[in-house]
């Protein structure tokens, strides 16, 4: 191979020393970042994580200030903390080491950074901000509020239709016992009270400037507050689902734009949300609900006057409630919204309040401590709109969306020329028959309950409406109780999740390979809901499997480093020790393949961005969960554990042995024991930073025992196999597999995926993250490539073109589409899972080759070793760490290939070469001619 060197630019040219010198003596860092936050309001941590970029090629020292107020942070002594000059080049979640602070602290900061090229420093950076929270219970003077006497609706026309579509109780292919539980399920229908309103007046002082205005606020159920009749956010579906009887999370928001001065008006529409979900997957017979009461809110507004005077006004008995338009509302039914019930005001100046209630005030808090959301919210993100309407019978229209995605509708309700007390039914599905009817079987049964939408006009209705207290997983949109048809633009929808920034980008000449990506990131987004979910139609749980299976996809496509910090949180307040879902009640314990999340996602939450602290606080969580699998290791293995979730039968249609998603080539002892290795190796590596000698030492041993027993049980030597894609990729890319032995079990496993399976990845949830990079790490980078462009089952292009498929099918071979020549048997499981989406952490770390440099933090030193298969013609990717953004673009040119890419300042990258060679790159933008 011949390689030449284009130097495009590093900031280092001799020949522009003068012009260099000069626009660096001006430089100073920016992007000044606290808890991966601009200027956060509720910070709790005792010792925030600082950021900043230090815009120099390689920081050699910095200072950090930190000041109780702006001027004295100016004054160049600040009375919180001063760093001193600190030799170190990170710049990304340095821990705050200074004075304990207060709640409400008022914090102010900054930061100087010498290099090279500023030997005596740079400019101070902009003043960065932050303030602390109520961290203490005391520091709350609110009370919990919920309506004293919820109201019930249970009878019209409308409401019974809803009831019925939300228990499916129409559904022919019910079988007998099965219609009694829908039965039941009406029953518990009939008994769901109306949503809440609460509203409070208060008075500002008029003879006074109000400087400061924040509102801390949050709700056992899902809340949204308004002031004066304005949201005061656009956060839905809020606040993400905890452990609700340990912790919750609160919002802390600058209100002050929306106050008046005299008279204001505060007020929350209450729902259920999480916390009061009775119904779905309910056994009453064993006391079994995912719920945990009657929803509640707390809300806490400080403000501030410009003589330093303060008012609070808080939830309390003064606080009034009133029934909610929204009859009826749940994650899994749906929601029912009488306009005719519409309270005129409620959330503003000058309402008749004369049939409010008061509000009942708890005597006990519904959990254990309240914590800031620090992570991004649930909010609107992409609009989706229809593509076609289909009518399969009379007053029957189905809105095809083109799309399956998580998401909620907007309907243009004036457009539907409405009369009094018309129910208009929206319901939601997955998939269409051959007759066009659009099907809720991807939903199961297990809920107990179908996503439904409904709105009973009052003959006055204008605007649009849009569900509060719900979402949907759907491609199709079914609609009934209209005489005529709707237009195609009268409904339009958004996908909806957790707000988490945009981190990568990839995109290639491969129309298919763009197509096969774009399929995980829609089913990545349409299951990211505070959480990293399973579905959105069926169990919406919070699978710890799940998660891991598909972290390399998130952790490139999105800026996870908040919500992972408080998804791991969940495993400790689990009620289990290696529990299979986090957080709520659906958990349960015991499958070490699937819990070893915990350790996989703080580990890689570590190399992605450098903050020691969740290996810290979770060391002790950890450490049970490693303790209670060593206790049910037989001969050094792991021997139970769900498996490689839904791998494919040979054959579609073909009955799964052991039923429902069972691994058919891998057995759950390989699995597990290999996912409890990688998590011993990754403890030994976290006792070692911690400084914890004796369990590094003991977790070290545990693997190589774990490693050796591996070997001896499922290596062949005469195949250099270990029986199946997953138990070959796991095994070297988890380093079990000797080093003498590597290269012969990476042959093993391209001639299965080429001669076995005919150049298909024949991998279920758990392999799909590491079979590429084995492939193509040994050698076989085409082989990989390849996988993604195999004809026929069970590949990308089956799920294309034979399903019809948009989002990751959570079993494909499950269903035949040509064995019912009908085409009205539609598939029974889910067709949104992105627990098959962990390929596409490859196109990152495969065709781009960004990757963290072994085990350092952070990616201030990471590396670049691009795959360039033969069959594509360019690949462009690009990856937003904390020090930058990583470019690596490359395309064929006259018979090589022209590989570009860009270091950000204050990294280095180890670049490697196909042919072996390494070399070390400082920041600026490279060329490489490769001849190959």
């Amino acid at each position: 191979m011949r390689l030449s060197l284009v130097l495009l630019f590093t900031g280092m040219l001799v020949a522009c020393g003068a012009q260099i010198q000069e626009s660096a003596s001006a430089a100073q860092p920016d992007n000044l970042l606290t808890e991966g936050l601009k200027s956060p309001f509720n910070v709790h941590h005792s010792r925030p994580a600082l950021s900043w970029h230090a815009n120099v090629k390689k920081q050699s020292a910095y200072q950090i200030q930190v000041a109780s107020s702006e001027s004295v942070l100016q004054s160049g002594a600040p009375d919180y903390w001063d760093s001193g000059k600190v030799s170190s080049g990170r710049s990304v979640n340095i821990l705050y080491q200074g004075q304990p602070l207060a709640a409400r602290a008022p914090v102010y900061w900054r930061v100087k950074v010498w290099s090279e090229e500023l030997p005596s420093g740079s400019g101070w950076s902009n003043t960065g901000y932050w303030e602390m929270g109520l961290v203490n219970k005391t520091d709350w003077q609110a009370k919990w509020v919920q309506v004293a006497n919820p109201e019930v609706v249970n009878e019209g026309d409308g409401v019974e239709e809803w009831m019925t579509f939300a228990a499916d109780l129409n559904n022919p292919m019910h079988r007998p016992d099965k219609v009694e539980t829908q039965k039941r399920v009406i029953t518990q229908l009939k008994e769901e009270a109306t949503a809440g309103l609460f509203r409070h007046d208060f008075t500002t002082e008029t003879s006074k400037k109000l400087v400061s205005a924040r509102l801390h606020s949050t709700a056992a159920g899902y809340y949204e507050v308004f002031i004066n009749g304005e949201k005061v956010d656009d956060r839905i579906m809020d606040p993400g689902q905890t452990d609700f009887d340990k912790r919750i999370l609160y919002n802390t928001d600058d209100v002050l734009g929306l106050l008046a001065s005299g008279q204001n008006t505060i007020a929350v529409h209450l729902g259920s949300g999480w916390y009061h979900e009775f119904i779905a997957f309910s056994k009453p017979e064993r006391n079994y609900y995912l719920g945990y009461g009657q929803p509640a809110f707390i809300a806490q507004l400080e403000l501030t006057y410009d003589d330093g005077s303060q008012q609070l006004v808080v939830s309390d008995q003064n606080w009034l409630s009133h029934a909610s338009p929204v009859l009826k509302e749940g994650i899994f039914s749906g929601e029912l919204y009488d306009a005719n019930r519409a309270v005129a005001k409620w959330n503003e100046q000058g309402a008749d309040v004369s049939d409010w209630q008061p509000v009942a005030v708890l005597n006990e808090w519904p959990t254990e401590v309240l914590e800031p959301q620090l992570l991004p919210a649930i909010k609107a993100i992409k609009e989706v709109k229809p593509v076609v309407i289909t009518s399969p019978e009379a007053n029957v229209w189905v809105y095809d969306f083109g799309q399956n995605f998580t998401g909620i509708p907007t309907v243009d309700i004036s457009s539907l020329g409405l009369s009094k007390g018309q129910a208009v039914h929206f319901r939601y599905g997955e998939w269409m028959d051959a007759e066009g009817y659009m099907s809720q079987k991807s939903g199961g049964g297990a809920p107990l309950l179908s996503q439904v939408d409904t709105y009973i006009a009052s003959g006055d209705d204008q605007g649009s409406w849009t569900p509060t207290f719900t979402w949907h997983g759907f491609r199709y949109l079914e609609v009934r109780g209209l005489d005529e048809q709707p237009p195609l633009d009268a409904i339009t929808a958004h996908l909806v999740r957790s707000s988490v920034e945009r981190a990568g980008s990839f995109e290639s000449s491969d129309p298919m390979l763009n197509r096969i990506h774009e399929m995980a990131l829609w089913s990545y987004e349409g299951n990211l809901m505070s959480l990293p979910m399973d579905c959105p139609i069926r169990e919406r749980a919070g699978w710890t499997g799940d998660a891991h299976a598909a972290l390399i996809t998130g952790n490139y496509n999105f800026n996870m480093e908040n919500l992972w910090q408080k998804y791991v949180r969940d495993f400790e307040t689990s009620a289990y020790v290696a529990p299979a879902v986090v957080p709520g009640k659906r958990s349960h314990g015991g499958n070490y393949d699937w819990a070893a999340a915990e350790v996989i996602i703080a580990w890689e939450h570590y190399r992605h961005h450098g903050d020691i602290r969740l290996l810290q606080d979770q060391y002790e969580s950890m450490l049970e969960y490693m303790k209670a699998g060593e206790n049910v290791m037989e001969n050094d293995l792991i021997r139970i554990g769900y498996g490689d979730w839904c791998d494919p039968v040979r054959v579609p249609g073909t009955p799964r042995v052991n039923g429902r998603c069972s691994p058919q080539h891998t057995v759950p002892t390989i699995t597990s024991s290999a996912f409890f290795a990688h998590s011993a190796d990754l403890m030994a590596k976290i006792s070692t930073l911690l400084g914890k000698t004796e369990q590094a030492a003991h977790f070290f041993a545990l693997f190589d025992n774990i490693s050796d027993q591996f070997n001896q049980e499922f290596y062949n030597p005469q195949t250099g196999h270990y029986g199946s894609q997953t138990a070959d990729a796991l095994a070297l890319r988890f380093g079990i597999a000797p080093e003498p032995l590597r290269q012969k079990v990476a042959d093993a496993l391209k001639d299965n995926v080429e001669n076995d399976w005919n150049g298909h990845g024949a991998v279920g949830a758990l392999g799909q993250t590491y079979l590429y990079r084995a492939l193509s790490d040994n050698g076989y980078g085409d082989t990989a490539f390849n996988i993604f462009k195999a004809k026929g089952y069970p590949g990308y292009d089956y799920l294309f073109n034979e399903l019809k498929a948009t989002t990751l099918w959570e079993r494909k071979g499950f269903f035949d589409p040509y064995a019912d020549p009908t085409g009205k048997s539609g598939p029974g499981f889910s067709l949104n899972h992105p627990f098959h989406s962990g390929y596409d952490g490859w196109f990152y770390e495969g065709l781009g080759g960004i990757r963290p440099l072994a085990d350092e933090p952070g990616f201030q030193r990471f590396e670049l070793s691009p795959v360039f298969p033969g069959d594509l013609e360019y690949s462009n990717v690009s990856y937003t760490t904390g020090y930058g953004t990583i470019v690596s673009k490359w395309k064929r040119v006259d018979g090589g290939v022209e590989w570009t890419f860009e270091i950000p300042d204050n990294t280095t990258a180890l670049v490697t070469v196909p042919g072996g060679e390494q070399s070390e790159y400082l920041p600026g933008k490279y060329s490489l001619q490769l001849s190959m």
